[in-house]
Order: structure tokens, then C-alpha cells, then sequence
């Protein structure tokens, strides 16, 4: 089943620089059993199993400069970026490439002035606590870790202003999420989905009653945030049937 990739970060993580045999080094520490920094009410934490997989079959990582993929720092398969697991945490070094960018980031490290690190991964296997504010992540695909990260927090500003709309609505999507990506459901999970259909029929209900006109979205006339909802509700109820 096709998962989200998506980022995580984690304050008062120390990254230093150092030089070694004429080479520049960054090296950062992604840690385990510690809380993430928290978006949209969830936290995470990252279980000592984590990265097993990944570190076992030697899959390709690579180092990036604020998870941009134009600035590349090093790679696992080349040998510019080890990860070794510690007791702590997964420790990621990264031999810097004689580059501009790299150099910049050297000295930004090196000065202190962003000391936060972060990386890109995929979950695949996780528990909830009870109160389904705290993910703990058992297992994940690693595909990136990230120096020079200024905001220890997830980056992608369209999916904020998404979640913050559902968040408005009393719709917790991370739960909804997870629940979705079962192949089996439980009766707790059919009562999640419920309350999202019962949130968005709401939403076209409140809607119908001001009378408002819809708004069509540009370049694409006749469609509207309610026919939006409307496709949602849809899509969700033929969840709950399947």
C-alpha cells in the first residue's frame, strides 16, 4: 500500500562540524525515544527498530541542505554519508562536498546558527497511545536526512492550510489517515469515518442554508468547495461500505 512521505524534525539536536584529514564534516543525531517537534496536534517518536531495515538492505540515503534536492551533500552508496545506530539515536555523518552551498552550510553550523537537523522518510509501521496524540514509529524507509534546517517542522505550507481547514471542522485527518490505510476496519475505525461523513454533510448543510452561490475554482468552471466536500463524503462512505 502506497504510504505518505513525509518529514520530521527534533529540537535541541546537536550538529557540529569538524574537519578531518582535509575534509569537511557535519554530523547530526536523529534520536531515539524523544518527542518531535509537534504539528497539527500529533507528536512522533522514533523507535530504537526504526531504521533497521534500512541500515540492513543498505538502501541508498542521501544528505540535503534543508531537504532541498538540489543541494546534495553526500550519499550512502558512495560513501560521503554514514549512518551508524547508537544507543541514542542514528548518527548521521556527512563528508561535504567542495561546494559553494556546502561551505556556506559549513560556516552556518560551524557558527551555531541552526543547530536542528531532519529527515524525509515513509512510516510503515506504527502504534498509537491511547489517546491517539503520540505516534511511535516502529519501522520506517529512510530516503533522506537534512542539515541546515531552520524550522524544525513539516515545510509543505498547502498541506498546513488543509489541515488547519479540516481541524476547523472537528476533523482529526492523521486519525482519519490511519484508518484509511487499514485493510481491515475495526468499530472504532468505522465510528472515525462516520464522524468525518457527519462533519462534512454539515459543512454542504450550513452551505445550503446561507444560500451562498458556489465559487468555481480557477480553470476549472463549475466546480466548487462544496462539490469538493461532496466528493469526499463520497469517497469516504464508499470506504466505510468496502
Amino acid at each position: 500500500m502506497k504510504k505518505e512521505k513525509r518529514k520530521l524534525a527534533f529540537r535541541n539536536v546537536e550538529v557540529r562540524t569538524f574537519d578531518a584529514d582535509g575534509k569537511k564534516i557535519v554530523e547530526g543525531l536523529v534520536p531515539y525515544d524523544s518527542r518531535s517537534v509537534p504539528i497539527w496536534g500529533t507528536v512522533e517518536v522514533i523507535s530504537r527498530t526504526a531504521f533497521k531495515k534500512t541500515l540492513a538492505d543498505a538502501s541508498e540515503v542521501r544528505a540535503l541542505w534543508n531537504h532541498n534536492d538540489t543541494h546534495v551533500l553526500g550519499n550512502t552508496k558512495s560513501g560521503t554519508l554514514t549512518l551508524e545506530n547508537t544507543e541514542g539515536g542514528l548518527v548521521c555523518r556527512c563528508e561535504l562536498p567542495r561546494t559553494s552551498y556546502a561551505d556556506d552550510l559549513y560556516e552556518i553550523i560551524g557558527r551555531g546558527d541552526v543547530t536542528t537537523m531532519s529527515f524525509g522518510f515513509t512510516p510503515v509501521k506504527w502504534t498509537h497511545d491511547n489517546e491517539g496524540d503520540t505516534r511511535t514509529l516502529k519501522e520506517v524507509q529512510l530516503h533522506e536526512v537534512s542539515f541546515g534546517v531552520c524550522f524544525p517542522a513539516y515545510t509543505e505550507t498547502t498541506s498546513q492550510a488543509y489541515m488547519r481547514g479540516l481541524e476547523k471542522r472537528n476533523i482529526d485527518i492523521e486519525k482519519l489517515n490511519g484508518v484509511l490505510e487499514k485493510d481491515e476496519l475495526l468499530d472504532a475505525d468505522r465510528q472515525i469515518i462516520r464522524r468525518t461523513v457527519e462533519a462534512l454533510s454539515g459543512l454542504i448543510g450550513d452551505e445550503a442554508a446561507r444560500g451562498e452561490p458556489a465559487e468555481a475554482t480557477p480553470g476549472q468552471a463549475g466546480t466548487s468547495e462544496t462539490g469538493d466536500s461532496e466528493a469526499l463524503r463520497l469517497q469516504i462512505e464508499a470506504e466505510l461500505a468496502a
